[in-house]
């Protein structure tokens, strides 16, 4: 039996429309009605031409401008789109077609609900898509239909009025569950118990705010130059804030999960005033300078740098990534810079470069000097050896010296010299045009029998340093050293060498960097390393890489390892004793198969050595906020950024069983995962990491691993994370949640890293429009948001240095949307280092919409970390580390901070 064929028409009602859009243009109420009351959008609109003056209307009703025929025309010509809407004559038409403006209400629901009828239709299009093409197993297909057809029926609607009997209906009952011990509290309960007694936990609906300084005080000093990969620039700290403080993008070299250096993007910078600093110094001649309880990376984890002793083996980069952008400059420029800054007498009126009779770079330089129209003039003193580079009798300007005028280097005396800014962003070619000029005039390249070695002197420290780094750029490891004697005798000048001696720097070197006049001596090196056995005493893995090397060697003995890396099968490889070169592990990595070993062997990290760790003075300081990778590149050293995390969620999750949902754009999943174990477990999150539980730790984790896993709590650790896109995703949960009565409670950390979906508004305003939607959000959901915010420092201009309200930092506008303020203060945290810390942390309730203002007491447990209740003046609630199982009160379950 044949079947007709019909073509259905999508539901639509055009004179719906014509309505609505008419009532909006000749009637001003209809506005309130039809945008603030119904919420009808553009995309409620069948035909494009209606959508088009709808966004116009509501764009000029937004601004709070007059709303009419003349108007809407204007705003669609000056958009391009006064066509598209029909023409001019066609939005007349509509303020002539209202049959009765008094019922845009009603006509705009004819609409939203035709919306809605559309929107069902295109749904079940897309389901019967995947039922026909079969592209899922039925139960997941019909999950993936109901979640579609969810987000479809669950358009945000504008709330109703409620009687006020019905409300005190619903109160009367809460209030008696509560006073029968059915509810326990009114609110989601945070886990302590002072700050529960205060609050009656988190209330539905309400916005908590939780402030604190960043990182506690983990900071850089001011002078500390971070690596810009953007542009190759080196810059100091306090220049990062200001450009972050203009709303400009800072971005840092950054170690990757796979321990490979890569660019990121900061998200926040804070300055935390005066604090005392330490400089750092390792054996490679790096040094760095930083608050004491400043993480720098070690071969057993983040180590804080007031307990670094000498020896210790740091991270320090081997290698840097180029600028994403880099900027060339005439080849003449590059070849004079290096030339004169490495030979050349620049403190007079006219640029002399001296060189000795052998020197195997001076036709480069008389070319690169002829192309600005200069010659090479010597010195009536012939025992002066070298030249002027003059630009001849009665020339009225050099333009040599205007070039390195332009460059802050005229005038400088051989001790003041540096790199210029502009050749930290030449990209790899020209850098190594540049360095090999440098190394060509006062460098050397060594190699005999039994060494190898290329060197640069200066009496410059900071120019030592600059090469250092310029090397450090094309993957090559260099260390500054002191020569032991004065550069003049009776002065207390003295030179810096800086020294390339590893052997896969030695190659890089000479492969990357043409030395003019010392190629045959980069020749030989290259030949004496093609001969020598891949071995080194400096460039080495620290012993702990042995845990690492006896997991891949699993149940093999030493002498079949033997064999597989060529070695005879009594070959004593010093297990557990000796540092293992990097060429070493990277053939037991390929003898084991081991990944691990492999990328260990192939990482952008050079174990460096602490020499010394010294007071430095006072020094302004700032935190750097890296998402995610949560570290940067300082002084060329591999340190930590600052890390604040809201953990209340465990003891929601685990011992409520309430969903949370938890939004972290500062720390990974993985991370959260880990410290959630380490603090359920009570042991440290350190060890944790690198997997050093000992047997005796190791039924606390799967306890605590067992408990977390029955948890509900779900992690978002979306970095690039707005506000509209967190309201989406909770509601999403929330909905996903039912059967647990939905979220119990939202956790946002941290509010100055979100994105704002306005980019024309100022920071203030942005960070206003987040506080706003956050609140908004619990208002919705009728769920708790806790958010952290930063403060400002100005609690550090007060004694005590106790925050307050004021402090909050880029916005008034989230005191006015909290509900509840709290404050986090440890007066251990500005206690001088001498003095004995007491443990404690006051958690200040500033603000309390509906309750009492107080501060409560805390134990800061700085093992694990996190915070415990405080049982009294004279006994905290704590449990010795190791002794018996996790404590199963709310010490054990406490928030993180």
């Amino acid at each position: 039996m044949p079947q007709s064929s019909t073509s259905h028409v999508p539901p639509q009602n055009i004179e719906a429309e014509e309505s609505v859009l008419g009532a909006m243009l000749v009637a001003e109420p209809a506005l309130t009605r039809v945008i603030d009351e119904v919420k009808l959008n553009a995309a409620d609109f069948y035909l494009d031409r209606h959508r088009a003056i709808f966004e116009a209307a509501h764009d000029l009703y937004a601004a709070s401008k007059p709303v009419d025929e003349l108007s809407v025309s204007e705003a669609l010509t000056q958009r391009n789109m006064i066509e598209t809407a029909g023409g001019k004559h066609y939005v007349s038409e509509l303020a002539a077609k209202v049959p009765a403006a008094g019922n845009a209400k009603h006509y705009a629901e004819i609409v939203q609900q035709n919306s809605l009828l559309r929107r069902l239709l295109g749904a079940g299009q897309e389901i019967q898509g995947w039922v026909n093409d079969r592209d899922g197993e039925p139960r997941e297909l019909s999950e993936r239909a109901e979640k579609l057809l969810f987000e479809v029926a669950h358009k945000e609607q504008a709330s109703d009025f409620r009687l006020l009997s019905e409300i005190l209906h619903d109160e009367i009952d809460r209030l008696e569950k509560l006073s029968t011990g059915e509810l326990e509290m009114t609110g989601t309960p945070s886990g302590f118990r002072d700050i529960d007694a205060i609050t009656g936990g988190f209330q539905p609906g309400n916005l908590i705010i939780v402030a604190a300084r960043p990182a506690m005080g983990k900071c850089q000093s001011a002078q500390s130059l971070v690596y810009d990969p953007s542009t190759g620039a080196r810059r100091r700290v306090d220049s990062l804030y200001r450009a972050f403080q203009e709303g400009k993008d800072v971005w840092v070299g950054s170690l990757g999960p796979d321990l490979k250096m890569v660019p990121a993007k900061v998200a926040a910078i804070a300055s935390n005033g005066r604090k005392p600093v330490f400089r750092l110094t390792t054996r490679l001649g790096r040094w760095t300078e930083a608050t004491s309880n400043h993480p720098v990376l070690t071969s057993t984890g983040w180590q804080e740098l007031g307990d670094l002793t000498p020896g210790t083996r740091v991270a320090v980069p081997r290698w840097l990534p180029g600028p994403t952008t880099s900027r060339d400059l005439p080849d003449r420029e590059v070849v004079l810079l290096a030339a004169l800054i490495a030979d050349g007498s620049i403190g007079g009126t006219t640029p002399f470069y001296c060189y000795g009779p052998n020197s195997g770079v001076v036709a480069t330089i008389e070319k690169s000097a002829g192309e600005y129209g200069v010659r090479l003039q010597p010195p009536r003193d012939e025992a002066r050896g070298g030249s002027y580079l003059s630009a001849g009798p009665g020339s009225t300007s050099n333009p040599v010296t205007q070039m390195l005028r332009h460059h802050g280097l005229m005038g400088l005396r051989s001790a003041e010299k540096f790199v210029p800014d502009a050749v930290f962003g030449l990209g790899d070619e020209q850098l190594a045009r540049f360095l090999g000029v440098m190394y060509a005039c006062d460098g050397h390249v060594y190699c005999s029998d039994r060494l190898a070695q290329i060197g640069y002197t200066t009496i410059s420290e900071r120019l030592a340093r600059d090469m250092q780094h310029l090397l450090l750029r094309l993957g090559i490891v260099a260390t500054i050293r002191t020569l032991k004697r004065p550069v003049y005798d009776g002065t207390g000048k003295v030179a810096r060498e800086v020294r390339i001696t590893s052997q896969e720097s030695l190659r890089r070197f000479c492969e990357v960097i043409s030395v003019p006049g010392k190629e045959e001596a980069q020749a030989r090196v290259l030949a004496r390393l093609d001969e020598a056995p891949r071995s080194t005493n400096t460039d080495t893995l620290p012993p702990e890489i042995w845990d690492d090397v006896l997991l891949a060697k699993g149940d093999r003995v030493w002498a079949a390892v033997s064999e597989l890396t060529g070695r005879p099968r009594k070959h004593n490889w010093h297990v557990g004793k000796r540092s293992r070169s990097r060429g070493l592990v990277a053939e037991l990595a390929e003898a084991t198969s081991s990944a691990t070993l492999e990328e260990l062997s192939d990482s952008d990290i050079w174990w460096d050595e602490v020499v010394s760790v010294e007071y430095a003075g006072e020094e302004e300081t700032y935190d750097l906020d890296v998402p995610g990778l949560r570290n940067f590149v300082a002084d060329d050293v591999i340190v930590h950024n600052s890390a604040l995390v809201a953990n209340i969620a465990e003891n929601v999750a685990v011992k409520r069983n309430k969903p949370v949902a938890f939004f972290s754009l500062e720390m990974s999943e993985v991370e959260l995962a880990q410290r959630f174990i380490a603090c359920r477990a009570r042991i440290s999150g350190d060890k944790l990491r690198k997997g050093q539980v000992s047997p005796r730790d190791w039924p606390k984790v799967v306890r605590a691993c067992n408990e977390l896993e029955e948890a509900p709590l779900w992690f978002d650790d979306s970095s690039d994370l707005g506000i509209l896109d967190l309201r989406a995703k909770a509601r999403r949960l929330h909905a996903q949640e039912q059967e647990r009565g939905g979220l119990g409670l939202i956790i946002l950390d941290y509010m100055q890293l979100m994105r704002s979906d306005d980019s024309r508004a100022n920071r203030v305003e942005q960070v206003g429009q987040i506080s706003r939607g956050l609140k908004i959000l619990a208002r919705e959901l009728e769920v708790p948001v806790v958010a952290i915010s930063q403060l400002s420092r100005a609690p550090e201009q007060r004694t005590p240095p106790k925050p307050q309200l004021s402090d909050l930092r880029e916005s008034g506008q989230i005191e006015q949307d909290a509900d509840v303020v709290a404050f986090l203060y440890r007066a251990d945290y500005y206690r001088d280092p001498d003095e004995e810390p007491d443990g404690l942390a006051d958690l200040i309730i500033a603000k309390h919409r509906n309750g009492p203002i107080g501060t409560r007491s805390l134990v800061f447990l700085d093992r694990f970390p996190k915070f415990a209740d405080y049982s009294g003046r004279d006994a905290p609630i704590e449990q010795p580390a190791g002794e018996g199982p996790p404590l199963e009160d709310a010490a054990a379950a406490g928030p993180d901070f």
